[in-house]
Formats: C-alpha cells, structure tokens, sequence
C-alpha cells in the first residue's frame, strides 16, 4: 500500500488488516510531508518502534504517540512499505541510539575504522550514505558478517565481505558519502510494542472540550477549560484548578483524560475524594457525574467557550481593570482572566507549530501586572528566549510557542476627553 493520502479513520484499519494476514511481515508505516517523516517501524506484522525524522535527526516518540503525531501532519501521504529486516534494525538504531562516528569519508579512514571495532570485538554497523542510498555492513564480535547495499547496481563481486565494502566505499567516480558508526545494536521494543493501530488510534483520542465547573453550597464560583492530558487540583499554586479552601488539599485530586475517558484520581488528601457522594481512589468520570473536594462540587460540561463564574474567595486573582494585552501573530487578546493558547478547538489562541499541543499553555492574572504561565503536559514555551514549563510574565516579556511569537504590552488606552 503506497501513496495513500492519510485519513486516519480509514487507514488504520486497512493497514491492521494487511498486517494481520502478513503482508508486511518486516517494514515501515511512513505518514511524509514535504518537511517530516513519522515512521512506525514493522517487526513480524506487528508495530514495534516508532519515530520521527525532521530534517537530518531522527528522534524516538512513543508508539501511545503515534496517532496523535499523525494528527499534527498536514496532509501526509501514507505508505507501508514492506523491505529487509536488516533496513528495519538499521532505522530503529537510529531512533533509539545515536552514532559514535558520523563525518564525511574525507575526514575519517574506513580502514581504522573496521580496525578499532575488530581489535574491541563490537557488534555494530557502520552506514555509509551517497547519492541518496545508503550501504550497511554489520559486524558480529567485530567480524563483517552482513554486507547491504542500498543500490544493488552498487554490489562488487568481492567474496570478502569487508573489501567489498571498502572498494565501494573508495570508488573514486562516486564521489564522498558520510559515515555513520553505531556500536549499540540491542533495542528495546516500545512498551505498547504489538497494539494494533486502531487501539492505539483509540487510546490517544483526544478529549472533546470540556469545561470545569465548581460550585460552592449549589452557586458556580468558578470555571475553567479542560487541558488535557491532566489537571491537577488543590490549595497549592503549582495546581492547574486552584480551589483555596481549608477543606481541600495542597494537592487533592488529579482530573485526567486517559485512553478515551475522564477519570478522578485522589492523591492522598486529608478529607478523601467523592464521586457521587461515594469515597473514591480513582474512578471514570461522566458528563452526570459529580466530584466532590472538601466544600466543593465539581463537573464537567460539554463546551466551546467558558463562561465566568461569581468572583469569590476560590478566584486566584482579580480581574484588572487595565489588564495587559498579550499581541501577536494576528492577535490582540486581553489578559484579565485566564486564557488558553494551543491546536484544539475553542481555544482562545491558535498557535502554530508541529509540536503545539491541544491546549500547550495557559495564561492567567496572578497579581497586578503579573501573569503566570502554565504549560500543560511537560512541554515548553519560550519566555524572552528561554525555555520554560511555567514563568511569571510581566509587560515588555516576549513569549514563544511553536512558530508563533507574543509580547505582552501595556494597556495604555483611555477615553477621549472633550475641549
């Protein structure tokens, strides 16, 4: 199967069914744009490793992730490619390990080379890429035992193993190729190594937009978005819901989205957790449903858009009345209640940028002129260039995520006064 514009709701399964009656008992799943390659590499017809080369660098994400990077992908065109086991040991060496050599044949003797691996007695390969293929021998105890040639019309007929790839390696009208070296050769197979693409399709489902809300003796005192993949709740400032009552822990609960469904997790707190009036250590959660913290209750609503509860003692800050402006990349959006910035619908902010989460951060007052910057998951946004989970910002401050660019300015309008 090649050449497939990737829909994800038919791909998948069409590919679960090839590889359940073996078409593809060694290969690669590849998803190319013209900028990134997100490759699934295929071991006895079953998802084994997977990983993404961007550029020159090929980086290992975890197979849980793969759907959703797929996601991120605009418009890749998908392939399964079936090819030799050795090809696919190779690419998931250079997802899991990185190389102890890589120069050009100009700068480093191949000879040498071959002699250290020998007199160490590695297992290892050694890759050499020209013209765009790509030549592999491997080494057993530091003996050449397996010799690939990306081209075959590059193949000499040269019994010895270790001179026909040396002899192609010095074919002066080919001109000079980069080397790579990898003396680990051992790889781990992904935790979720044989889960077929429709489970894995499943489990990664992002949430739909949800929104948090809290009452206090029946009244909505607050409301927030969801931010997937999890919220934490309690006293404590470090906690995504912030609930400032004696009754509730520094860090009571976890509210998470987990392989297709909400669920509550207690972390220890001193007055316990409830779903629907039942203690709980953790249980899934419904759209009629009702969590209880200390004096709280809490719920999920289906929405796109939050609304803005009664400002009482659980608010984490006051609305300014000249709040700030966070501006750029077409936006000019006021910060005097929480914002959100990221891929998903609803958000208050679009962002751009193949590694921009669902919901990446969140922005929200935290004193006058003072801003703090939540990133959610463990990813990272750019504060006057350096890179940080959670920051507090003030005006002047220059903020970063993905490719899109921010400033926060001052609000200096006011109304026009009559002469």
């Amino acid at each position: 199967m090649t050449g497939r514009v990737f829909r994800e709701e038919e791909v998948f399964p069409e590919i679960d069914r090839l590889l359940s009656q073996g078409h593809c008992p060694e290969g690669r799943l590849e998803l190319e744009t013209e900028e990134t390659r997100l490759t699934c590499l295929i071991h006895r017809s079953v998802p084994h490793l997977a990983g993404l080369l961007d550029g020159d660098v090929y980086s290992w994400i975890p197979l849980k992730d793969f759907p959703l990077r797929a996601r991120q992908l605009e418009n890749p065109v998908c392939s399964l490619v079936r090819s030799d086991p050795i090809r696919v040991l190779l690419v998931a060496v250079h997802f899991r390990n990185r190389p102890v050599v890589q120069a050009s044949t100009e700068l480093v003797s191949l000879e040498h080379v071959l002699d250290v691996l020998a007199r160490e007695e590695q297992d290892a390969a050694v890759a050499l890429e020209r013209n765009g293929t790509r030549t592999l021998l491997f080494l057993k105890n530091g003996n050449p035992t397996r010799l690939y040639f990306g081209d075959p019309k590059d193949a000499w007929e040269e019994p010895n193993i270790r001179d026909a790839f040396l002899l192609h390696a010095f074919e002066p009208s080919l001109g000079p190729g980069k080397v790579e070296v990898f003396k680990q050769l051992t790889i781990e197979p992904d935790p979720n190594a044989g889960t077929g693409f429709v489970k894995l399709s499943k489990a990664a489902k992002p949430p739909p937009p949800m929104t948090i809300i809290v009452r206090l003796g029946g009244r909505v005192v607050l409301q927030r978005p969801f931010m997937p993949p999890s919220m934490t709740i309690g006293r404590d400032h470090t906690c995504e819901l912030i609930l400032d009552n004696l009754s509730v822990s520094r860090r009571h609960a976890r509210l998470s989205w987990d392989r297709g469904e909400f669920c509550i997790d207690d972390l220890g707190s001193a007055n316990g957790t409830r779903l629907n009036a039942k203690s709980i250590t953790r249980a899934p959660v419904g759209l009629r449903d009702r969590i209880g913290l200390g004096k709280f209750e809490i719920s999920l609503i289906e929405s796109l858009k939050t609304g803005r509860g009664d400002e009482t003692m659980v608010m984490t800050s006051r609305e300014e009345d000249n709040p700030a402006y966070l501006v750029g990349d077409d936006v000019s959006l006021p910060l005097g209640q929480e914002i959100t910035i990221g891929k998903a619908p609803g958000v208050d902010i679009q962002a751009r940028g193949f590694w921009v989460g669902p919901i990446h951060a969140r922005i929200c007052p935290a004193g006058p002129g003072t801003y703090r910057l939540v990133c959610a998951d463990n990813r990272k946004a750019k504060v006057n260039d350096r890179k940080a989970h959670t920051a507090y910002l003030k005006c002047g401050d220059q903020l970063v995520v993905g490719r899109s660019r921010f400033f926060l300015v001052p609000n200096i309008g006011s109304e026009p006064t009559a002469h």
